[in-house]
């Protein structure tokens, strides 16, 4: 009678799906677009847009109301922007190698408009590049040409005679175009004026200058320099005869000269603090139209803009003693208007002005934007450069009891009654979810909740995200949504005094010191560089849920994370000792610290020693190695264990390690079964060396051999498993990703070669499962010791396989028991994030033999076809648009079925996945009620014919 519902619960299981009506709820997407390096506020038409060029080699605008992104362009890694410039509705570009590549976009809409490569003489060193917009045409500087477009063609080219002449800035007047230079070398003024119409010659000219000359700056029709030596204010004018004689302003004593962007204006400033508006009117002299007094602060920027009717304004901004922010903003029609206003952490980096509001880029990488003291919209923007990450489970609710065995009798029975309180809760809920569909909030967690306090939900969908960014920022993520929970910024410590940065490096969970029931704590390791070039490793130790700092412990949250210094010097290598809470920490002497630096926690580095194995890169004057190190401590060198080296991975001759992969996930998953069953019910089983690693190498000189794929013994060194497949191209460099788990390898290449009959050139995607020998020959490979001769017996299977993108990231799913299949999560250069299954890479595919009935059942067989066929509906990421993926990372639901995947680079985005779809949890569609109706009616007719039965026995029984 139990076969009806049975039936229905597993055919639930795999009716469940991911739906459209899904996307965006289960998943999300951040698009980013890197930390500002400039900024341009301008107003086309029913808009105002900020055009900012990025760290992340990005152009993109920003709508000034809100901060939303109204386009992006990412440009390729090799296409970097060199410079842009903004003229009405039209942005342009120059990038690549020599600053090639010219692009025009339109300003509203990020619609390429011109696409062109400037064909500059090889002479041409890409040292400088200007633009400069006349009605008609388009004049471009690369520091020793000038080329004239015209309708998308190039008109004419001027090259300069003389190359020791660099030209760093283009100006456009009425009477012609002129390239102006300042050499740092032989103290002179390098000019030169060409005729607009025909790049005809007028006139070649250079002026000398004093040898300290320390800011020059173009301005309207004249050029203008400061002296420190005099402190004097030089500026001359720029005619077609370039005999204009210089003008020395000595009255006043002159600091710098700043360029704020702006048509006709500049800022001088004097030695006494103050700073100068300066004009540059037609007859090539500076007015001073305004007067910025001395302020108390000393990081001083300043920047110029126009607003929507085209009126300049030209800010300065400072930091008080008292850690706020001021500025004053001039305009020659509306005045001085003063602002403060609290930034926070950081100080200001890059600003733009929009007539009293201002756009500050900050040395966190937050894009902010002030109108007077208001923040009207912030963008963390350092999201986009993150370093390390790393998934935390929630904490459970507090009203779900815990186990204290320190607990008294009495102090339970208290608690017991107290939590006697959610009971009628506990069976109103438990009668609804008896009865009717499962809650979708059980299984979904909505993005637009976020009144819920943090807290574990039924499935363990909801998790922290901690991420390090390269800003030295630290971020909690809401991993249902992507809202930030909370922001730190790591303090420089002693460092502050003389300015630096702290980059993490590596990141940790371990079991909270407060001891509580399955709470962790995150803890990073980062690299602390000064100004002065001294370096040292500092630990920040965190709650993941609030962001407070857990060692050294702090009551204000908002406060700068101080940190614990662990080495004075740089980290060689860290690591996580298996199935423990301490850190291992090598210095650049090799010497070993644990973090917690215990007594307890060295005895235990003391016990384990001996099966300590630490493979990791180490830099040589011919390139990086990997080195294989154990532990051994000797009183007379050191009172700590020392790292020595044990093996070196030597490599063929012209050929260097690239980058090395350790399996993943980390900490390995449990591993649910030993072996495969074949369809003639033998069985492979796994090759599971838990000290495997993969090492990717590229081939060095002019006569590359290609590209190397080796699975490493990090115990001793042995080659497990080798391959070279080609490089990208001709003297391309390699650029192959892989992925371990398990006895399971995938790596992808480009095979630019296609040298056999039927061959193309394309993307390979090659599987290869590692197995302890022929069929049914076990001999307990994680089991084994790692110098024993049968670790070395292994037998690959391997098949390769088309496929049509090129990636920038793979890893594979993890679930919470290892018992669910696992898929391949690929981030495609095509901007999107696919899942491959396992049996589409499966390396026993059949070639030239159908598979049995036993073998389609028990291996899920299927034919083998050399193309991986490109189904859109493995694209996990639907219709985003997910760019520059750096890494991937996944992590285990509570569900056994289901893997949390995030993928970070430029953007962010988050999804789950079911490999073997979710066995564990009924669809929403499925009918709770009427199966616990049919139950019931089994149940009822049962009771009501059980009677009858027995008396119809009795009845019989007497005729007998």
């Amino acid at each position: 009678m139990f076969l009806l519902p049975l039936t229905l619960l597993l055919c639930s299981s795999l009716s469940w799906a991911i739906h459209e009506s899904d996307v965006g709820v289960i998943d999300w997407h951040k698009r980013l677009v890197g930390v500002p390096h400039a900024a341009r506020i301008i107003h086309p038409e029913n808009s105002s847009l900020v055009i900012v060029p990025t760290a992340s080699n990005v152009l993109a605008a920003l709508n000034l109301a809100d901060g939303s992104v109204a386009w992006r362009y990412a440009f390729d890694s090799t296409d970097g922007i060199a410079s842009f410039h903004v003229d009405g509705d039209s942005v342009v570009t120059l990038s690549g190698r020599g600053a090639t590549n010219l692009r025009s976009f339109e300003a509203t809409t990020g619609l390429i408009t011109l696409d062109k490569r400037l064909e500059w003489p090889l002479s041409t060193g890409p040292t400088a590049v200007d633009v400069v917009f006349a009605s008609d045409a388009t004049f471009v500087l690369n520091t020793h040409s000038i080329a004239r477009l015209g309708s998308g063609e190039v008109e004419w080219t001027w090259e300069a005679e003389d190359k020791s002449m660099p030209y760093t800035r283009l100006v456009q007047t009425p009477t012609g175009i002129y390239a102006v230079g300042l050499s740092s070398t032989s103290s002179s003024l390098y000019l030169a004026a060409v005729d607009p119409v025909t790049g005809g010659k007028i006139q070649i000219g250079w002026k000398h200058l004093p040898e300290s000359v320390s800011s020059f700056v173009v301005a309207g029709e004249c050029a203008a320099w400061v002296d420190p030596a005099s402190q004097s204010l030089g500026f001359m004018r720029l005619t077609p005869t370039l005999k204009a004689s210089i003008v020395a302003e000595k009255t006043m004593k002159w600091q710098e000269v700043v360029d704020v962007h702006l048509p006709d204006l500049l800022v001088g400033v004097l030695t006494s603090g103050d700073a100068k508006v300066l004009h540059a009117k037609e007859g090539g002299a500076l007015e001073a139209i305004h007067t910025f007094p001395v302020n108390d602060g000393a990081h001083t920027l300043f920047s110029g803009g126009l607003d929507n009717t085209g009126e300049p304004y030209v800010v300065r901004l400072w930091t008080t003693a008292d850690n706020t922010t001021a500025a004053e903003i001039f305009s020659a029609t509306h005045g001085v208007a003063k602002v403060a206003f609290s930034l926070g952490h950081g100080t200001v980096t890059h600003l733009a002005v929009d007539g009293t509001r201002l756009v500050l880029t900050t040395s966190t990488g937050a894009v902010q934007l002030w109108d007077q003291n208001q923040l009207i919209w912030a963008r963390e923007e350092s999201l986009a450069s993150i370093d390390v990450a790393a998934f935390v489970e929630l904490p459970v609710p507090e009203r779900v009891a815990r186990v204290d065995e320190s607990e008294t009798f009495f102090a339970r029975l208290t608690r017991q009654i107290g939590d006697a309180r959610y009971f009628p809760e506990f069976v109103v809920g438990f009668a609804q979810r008896f009865a009717g569909a499962p809650p979708r909030e059980d299984v979904i967690v909505s993005a637009n909740n976020h009144s819920a306090a943090l807290a574990r939900d039924a499935y363990g969908f909801r998790q922290v995200l901690v991420v390090g960014t390269a800003h030295g920022t630290v971020y909690g993520l809401d991993s249902s949504s992507g809202e930030i929970l909370w922001a730190r910024v790591f303090g420089l410590g002693w460092a502050s005094a003389v300015g630096g940065t702290v980059r993490p490096v590596k990141i940790f969970l371990v079991n909270s010191e407060d001891g509580a029931d399955g709470e962790k704590d995150v803890v990073i390791i980062a690299q602390r560089k000064a100004s002065n070039t001294l370096v040292d490793t500092v630990i920040f130790r965190i709650n993941p849920v609030t962001g407070a700092s857990v060692s050294p412990a702090e009551e204000d949250s908002g406060a700068l994370l101080e940190g614990k210094d662990v080495i004075s010097g740089p980290l060689t290598e860290a690591f996580l000792l298996p199935d423990s809470d301490i850190i291992i920490l090598l210095d650049e002497f090799f010497q070993v610290l644990p973090y917690p630096d215990t007594d307890a926690n060295t005895a235990v580095v003391t016990r384990r020693a001996p099966s300590i194995f630490m493979p990791f890169l180490e830099s040589f004057e011919e390139g990086p190695r990997v080195l294989g190190h154990s532990l051994k401590l000797d009183p007379e060198l050191s009172d700590r264990h020392v790292a020595f080296r044990t093996w070196g991975l030597t490599l063929p001759p012209g050929e260097s390690v690239k980058k090395i992969v350790k399996p993943t996930p980390r900490p390995p998953a449990p591993i649910a079964s030993l072996g495969k069953v074949l369809g003639n019910r033998t069985t492979l089983y796994k090759y599971l060396n838990p000290r495997m690693f993969v090492v990717l190498s590229e081939g060095s000189g002019e006569a590359s051999i290609g590209c190397g794929v080796y699975v490493v013994d990090g115990a001793k060194g042995s080659i497990l498993y080798s391959a070279l497949v080609p490089a990208a191209g001709l003297g391309s460099a390699c650029d192959v990703q892989a992925t371990l788990t398990e006895n399971w390898l995938v790596y992808h290449y480009y095979d630019g070669e296609g040298v056999g009959p039927g061959e193309t050139k394309g993307w390979r995607v090659v599987t290869v499962e590692l197995y302890e020998g022929e069929l049914d020959e076990k001999t307990r490979s994680s089991e084994l010791s790692a110098f024993s001769l049968e670790s070395m017996q292994v037998e690959p299977l391997e098949q390769s396989y088309v496929f049509a993108h090129g990636i920038t990231a793979i890893t594979t799913t993890s679930t919470k028991y290892g018992i669910s299949s696992k898929d391949i999560i690929v981030a495609t250069q095509s901007n999107k994030i696919n899942s491959i299954p396992r049996r589409l890479l499966n390396p026993r595919r059949p070639k030239n033999w159908k598979p049995t009935t036993e073998e389609m059942q028990e291996e899920q067989l299927i034919p083998y076809d050399p193309v991986m066929p490109d189904d859109p509906r493995r694209t996990i990421s639907h219709n985003y648009d997910v760019v520059g993926t750096r890494q991937i990372l996944t992590t285990p639901a509570l569900l056994e079925s289901t893997s949390l995947v995030f993928g970070y680079g430029l953007d962010m985005f988050l999804t789950r996945v079911a490999p073997s779809g979710t066995f564990d949890v009924l669809s929403e569609s499925f009918n709770k009620a009427q199966l616990v109706l049919t139950v019931f009616g089994l149940g009822m007719g049962i009771g009501i014919t059980r009677p009858m039965v027995r008396r119809k026995r009795l009845r019989e029984r007497w005729y007998q």
